[in-house]
């Protein structure tokens, strides 16, 4: 029963860091920009350089995230057929 408990947290650490991470990649995309003004190149400039920035954040956030969220299903699929084995080989108590 320990290993039961043991999987269950180290899955829980690996979804709240899926979902921090996602919660992360979400308010970068958030402060990104459909336009740019074509007004001064100063601000023209530093508005491209800006949205750049966040570009290469988002992308390498991209794989990471498919990482821990392949690896979250993949843990929650092993204890459930860890419980389901468990329960299944476990005799039921005796009556008395």
């Amino acid at each position: 029963m320990t290993t039961l408990i043991a999987m269950s947290a180290v899955w829980a650490v690996i979804t709240i860091c899926f979902v921090t991470m996602l919660l992360y990649r979400r308010s970068l995309t958030k402060h990104e920009s459909d336009w740019i003004p074509l007004t001064d190149d100063a601000k023209e400039d530093k508005a491209i350089e800006a949205q750049t920035v966040i570009e290469m954040k988002t992308n390498k956030l991209t794989i990471p995230i498919r990482t821990l969220g392949t690896l979250s299903v993949v843990m929650l699929l092993v204890i459930m057929g860890f419980w389901l084995y468990i329960s299944i080989n476990t005799p039921p108590p005796i009556p008395q």
